[in-house]
C-alpha cells in the first residue's frame, strides 16, 4: 500500500502558533503531506497547510494580537493606551476579569475580527485545488430544550459547499460559551474540539497511512482515544505551558513557534531530549534525563539546541551567578541543588558514589541535576 501522509492539527486557541513551528520543521525535513485535518485553530492552519503558505503563516501569527481576533469591548480593554497589555496583545489580571463579564452580558465575544482575518488570508480557490486533501472537524450547538446530542461535523472540503469553507473554519474556531456559536444557513456551530480535539481517525478514514498529530491540549477533558488508528502515528506535544488559549501575545507566539519546530525536530530523531532540546548523539542515553533536569532546574533557555559544550557552559554560568545572590524563595532551589552537590563532591570517592543515590529532601528532578552536577561540573 502506498503511504499517505496526513498531518492532524488540534485545536487550542492562541497555542495554535506551536503548530506552525512544528510544519516550519517538517518544511526543514522535505516532509510531503498528502492529507491535512484540524480543529478549531488547527482549522485555520491546515488551510494555510493546504495553500502552502508558510511564510505568510507566519508573519500573521507573529503580528496578531488579541484584539485582531476577538471583538472585545472597550470596557474589557486596557484604559491606558502605553499600558504592556496594549502594546503586546497580552491581558492584564483586572482586564481578563472585565473580559470574562463581557463573555456572559454578551454570550460570548464576537469574531468579526477573525472572521475579517479569514476572508484575507485564507483562499478557497486555492485550498480546492491543492493536492493536499483538506479537512476540518466543528460540531452542531445542540438544543438542550429540545435534549438534542452535541453532533460532531467532520467535513473534507469535496464536502464543503462552494462558497461555504470560511464558514465552516469559523464554525470550527468558535469556542463556545468564551466565544458566540456561529450560523450556517440557520443552523449553530461550535468549536469542534468538544467532539474531536485532534482528529486522527477522520484523516485514517480517508486513507491516511502515517498520521503526525499535533496536541496543544493533552489534558482538554473532550479528548478521546483515537477508534481508528494509521499504520503509524507520531505525536507532537509540549512538555512547557503554552499560555492562555484565548490571549494572543506576540512574544509567547515568536516562543511558541520555536518550541515547536524543536519539538518537531526531536519527535523525528534530528535532536534528543524531552524538555530542552540537544544536539544529535551530543550526550549518552544515562545523561539525558541528568542533562533535561539539570537545565529545567537552572532555569536555561528552552529556546536554544545545546551541544555537550554549550550545556556545561550554560550551567557553569548560572552556578557562578549563584554565588553572588543572597538567597530568597525565587533562588532557594538552585542554591540547594548547588549546596548538595559541592558538599557531596567534598567526600570520600565511596561515601560520593554512595551519595549520588541519596533520596533524601530531594526530589527526582534536583536528585537528577545533582548527579549531572557531580558528573560533568564539579
Amino acid at each position: 500500500m502506498e503511504q499517505k501522509t496526513a498531518l492532524v492539527l488540534g485545536g487550542g486557541g492562541a497555542r495554535g502558533a506551536y503548530e506552525i513551528g512544528v510544519w516550519k520543521s517538517l518544511r526543514e525535513q522535505k516532509m510531503e503531506i498528502h492529507m491535512v485535518t484540524g480543529t478549531s485553530v488547527g482549522s485555520i492552519n491546515g488551510a494555510m497547510v493546504a495553500q502552502d503558505d508558510y511564510e505568510l503563516a507566519e508573519s500573521l501569527w507573529k503580528e496578531i494580537d488579541t484584539e485582531m481576533v476577538l471583538d472585545i469591548h472597550p470596557q474589557a480593554k486596557s484604559q491606558d493606551p502605553e499600558s504592556d497589555s496594549r502594546k503586546s496583545g497580552a491581558m492584564k489580571p483586572e482586564d481578563a476579569l472585565l473580559y470574562l463579564k463581557e463573555i456572559f452580558v454578551h454570550k460570548g465575544v464576537g469574531t468579526q475580527g477573525l472572521n475579517q482575518l479569514l476572508r484575507k488570508y485564507v483562499e478557497e480557490v486555492k485550498i480546492r485545488s491543492s493536492p493536499v486533501l483538506y479537512g476540518l472537524v466543528t460540531a452542531k450547538m445542540p438544543n438542550l430544550k429540545e435534549k438534542q446530542v452535541l453532533e460532531g461535523v467532520r467535513l473534507f472540503i469535496d464536502e464543503i459547499p462552494e462558497g461555504k469553507l470560511h464558514d465552516f473554519i469559523m464554525a470550527s474556531s468558535s469556542f463556545f460559551p468564551a466565544m458566540q456559536a456561529y450560523e450556517i444557513d440557520g443552523t449553530q456551530y461550535i468549536d469542534g474540539g468538544y467532539v474531536d480535539q485532534v482528529p486522527v481517525s477522520m484523516a485514517v478514514e480517508r486513507g491516511a497511512t502515517r498520521v503526525i498529530a499535533v496536541e496543544l491540549n493533552p489534558e482538554n477533558p473532550f479528548h478521546k482515544k483515537e477508534t481508528k488508528k494509521p499504520q503509524e502515528l507520531i505525536w507532537i506535544k509540549s512538555l512547557w505551558d503554552l499560555g492562555n488559549i484565548l490571549v494572543f501575545d506576540k512574544q509567547n507566539t515568536r516562543r511558541l513557534i520555536e518550541l515547536g519546530y524543536l519539538d518537531a525536530r526531536k519527535a523525528f530523531g534530528l535532536n534528543q531530549g524531552e524538555y530542552y532540546t540537544f544536539e544529535k548523539e551530543a550526550l549518552l542515553e544515562e545523561e539525558l534525563k541528568q542533562a533535561d533536569s539539570v537545565a529545567k532546574v537552572f532555569e536555561l533557555d528552552p529556546l536554544r539546541i545545546y551541544s555537550r559544550q554549550s550545556l556545561q557552559e550554560a550551567i557553569k554560568e548560572q552556578l557562578q551567578a549563584l554565588k553572588m545572590k543572597k538567597w530568597s524563595p525565587e533562588v532557594g532551589g538552585k542554591m540547594l541543588v548547588m549546596a548538595t552537590a559541592e558538599k557531596i563532591m567534598q567526600l570520600p570517592k565511596e561515601s560520593r558514589d554512595a551519595l549520588k543515590e541519596y533520596k533524601g529532601v530531594v526530589l527526582m528532578e534536583e536528585k537528577r541535576a545533582i548527579k549531572y552536577l557531580l558528573n560533568h561540573i564539579l
